[in-house]
């Protein structure tokens, strides 16, 4: 859906679709999910973090940016721009990648564990909104990263964005992998056969 324009011509061959699953997906959204949710589990007694410390600036942009998320999709449906509604996706889970990277929470583990808890929130909350705007695209897997974060059922919705956010020291599930990747020429051998 990023590649095109709704109702567009576009090429389109399995290779583009699988670096685009690899890349988007596996390396990008997945191991942000991966890396955040193993630490929440590991050094938060297997629960969302509780806010430890005063939100600081870049907490409050990520979160703000994941707010503004739902109104840019909106336009973006509104108008029938897929390409861009996946591409909005695409950019917050950038950001989010960019924010971990430089909070480095597994680093704040032992010099500010407070401060770990929030970053791990931020992060948390984060991506709840992300499954939640990417179920049109990739319903079951976005369920997946839902599940893992315990979220009922009735909170996945478009309205629970601003009316369910994440309850500090709810349970998690132990991370697992949900966007593997997939081998090229392993699914090209099996395609010529």
């Amino acid at each position: 859906m990023a590649d095109g324009t709704f109702g567009g011509d576009q090429d389109f061959s399995d290779e583009a679709l699988i670096r685009k699953c690899n890349t988007n997906l596996a390396n990008e959204f997945g191991n942000l999910c991966q890396r955040t949710l193993t630490l929440a589990y590991k050094n938060c007694d297997q629960c969302i973090p509780i806010k430890k410390s005063a939100l600081l600036k870049a907490d409050e942009t990520l979160l703000e940016a994941s707010r503004n998320l739902e109104v840019t999709t909106g336009e973006a449906i509104a108008h029938q721009a897929l390409h861009k509604y996946a591409q909005a996706m695409v950019a917050m889970v950038w950001d989010a990648n960019k924010y971990i990277d430089e909070m480095a929470p597994w680093a704040l583990r032992n010099s500010d564990p407070d401060r770990m808890s929030t970053v791990l929130y931020v992060l948390l909350e984060t991506i709840r909104r992300i499954a939640i705007l990417y179920q049109p695209i990739i319903p079951s897997a976005s369920n997946r990263v839902l599940d893992l974060l315990s979220i009922p059922n009735d909170e996945r919705t478009f309205d629970a964005l601003s009316a369910s956010p994440l309850r500090e020291g709810s349970t998690i599930c132990k991370p697992v992998g949900v966007f593997p990747r997939i081998d090229v020429p392993e699914l090209l051998q099996t395609k010529n056969s």
